[in-house]
């Protein structure tokens, strides 16, 4: 019986190291196939509410998909204050190790990038590239009172600072990039250790930082991605083209098609497709608009230019209006990106728009005004057809067949017509008795008087 329990013992005790042993497969398989993905993803163009969007959506991946890292590769001006904040909560609080690269050579992590790359696990540079403040007192901050731009500078200073030394680097750097917009290059930024390496690509890159230690927000961690498979996860169509909205001369570009496109539905009204059109863009370009730097002057003169324009029109002034106009319109538009007041962000950078496409709205502005007014005069010079008692006794010729209802064409426009006292065939000359709203009263033309012959040239009859 001993040796049959004993027998029995140690078979189930092969039973439960199997079980565990097969338990622990797909786990350790997992495991293994976490352990070798690095997410990759690029930060190019202006901080504002799309990237923090992305980024927020790539640090999901990379947790969901049990990561062995991030790589965030940065090439920025800088951008907004409330997106950048977001970016950076979520480096800190990812699971996954992060490395911030600035790369390729060329590119830099500027204003609100540098906050955006002292917040990763790592940072790497490739060389030819920089990091600093890109004119943190920008925007008309000279004019503010000096309390108000030391109290916005000390927040910022303040808060790199205790990013800087959460990662372990020169927290001291880091508020003269603030305090002096300063900058400095890769090879000096590992120097003085406001960065940790320089790396010239990729794969140099993930060679250096392989069995690194570093401290996420789960706890110690090391890098190991011997072998790792790369996913690169790109911004999706939506996020894209929402990116180029916040793009200050693709902003501006909108505004301005939507601001002749409403002008021609006004002028023009019953277009439908111009006004649509044209709200649309306005809509869009006002979204791309609150991520910017705002001149309130510069959009009182641009509503001015539009004044002008309709006035130009109204009032007959031949092109005085219009000019003033233009002039108003290109002012606006220099001003549109410099806000004469306001607190200063240390986080975004110079916005201006585009010489090329100022020069382009301006053309397209006179273009505009152009047609309009020699629309506006031609008008002005012709009779007027529509009154009651120029059309009465005119006469035509039925389109169509009147019983009693139908068309007429009447001096080359096509009407609606009602015939009296019974129907006339299409073909019949016609004579206008009398109008109610747009609808013509006509009888036989041949009933008062001689048959009328047909006008060959316009349709109508005489």
């Amino acid at each position: 019986m001993r040796a049959r329990d004993a027998r029995s013992t140690t078979l189930a005790m092969l039973l439960i190291a199997l079980s565990a042993l097969y338990v622990m497969r797909p786990t350790t398989a997992v495991a293994r196939q976490s352990a070798s993905i690095v997410i990759v993803a690029h930060l190019d163009g202006i901080v504002n509410p799309v990237a923090a969007s992305y980024v927020h959506r790539v640090v999901s991946a990379a947790a969901d998909q049990g990561a062995a890292l991030l790589v965030l590769v940065i090439d920025t001006p800088g951008g907004l204050d409330s997106s950048m904040r977001q970016m950076v909560q979520d480096l800190l609080n990812s699971p996954v190790p992060s490395v911030a690269y600035v790369a390729p050579a060329g590119a830099r992590a500027a204003s609100a990038g540098v906050f955006v790359a002292e917040a990763a696990n790592v940072l790497a540079m490739a060389p030819g590239t920089n990091m600093g403040a890109a004119h943190p007192i920008e925007g008309g901050g000279q004019d503010l009172p000096a309390d108000l731009r030391e109290k916005i500078t000390n927040d910022a200073a303040a808060y790199i600072a205790g990013i800087a030394k959460q990662r372990g680097r020169n927290d001291t750097w880091v508020q003269e990039a603030v305090r002096q917009s300063v900058s400095i290059d890769a090879q000096s930024a590992v120097e003085q250790h406001v960065a940790d390496l320089l790396a010239p690509d990729m794969r140099t890159l993930l060679l250096a930082i392989d069995g690194r230690g570093v401290t996420t927000a789960s706890g110690p961690a090391t890098i190991a991605i011997a072998q790792s498979e790369i996913r690169t996860v790109d911004p999706t169509p939506i996020e894209l083209l929402a990116q180029k909205v916040f793009d200050p001369t693709i902003a501006y570009l909108l505004m301005t098609i939507g601001f002749f496109a409403v002008l021609i539905e006004l002028f023009h009204p019953g277009a439908l497709l111009p006004g649509v059109s044209g709200v649309v863009c306005l809509v869009l370009s006002f979204v791309g608009f609150a991520a910017l730097p705002m001149n309130g002057g510069g959009v009182v003169l641009i509503l001015a230019a539009a004044a002008l324009f309709i006035l130009d029109i109204k009032a007959a002034a031949h092109g005085g209006l219009t000019i003033a106009g233009l002039i108003c319109f290109v002012l606006g538009s220099l001003l549109l990106y410099s806000p004469p007041s306001g607190p200063p962000s240390p986080t975004l950078p110079d916005v201006s728009v585009a010489l090329p496409a100022l020069l382009a709205a301006a053309g397209v502005g006179a273009a505009f005004s152009l047609v309009v007014v020699r629309t506006a005069l031609r008008m002005a010079g012709r009779p007027s057809i529509t009154g009651s008692n120029l059309l009465s006794g005119a006469t035509g010729v039925a389109r169509s067949q009147l019983d009693p209802d139908g068309t007429v064409t009447v001096r080359g426009q096509v009407w609606s017509a009602h015939v009296r006292g019974g129907r006339l065939e299409a073909g019949q000359a016609v004579r206008v008795v009398g109008r109610i709203g747009l609808v013509l009263d006509v009888e036989p033309a041949d009933s008062v008087g001689a048959p009328v012959g047909v006008n060959k040239r316009n349709g109508a009859t005489g």
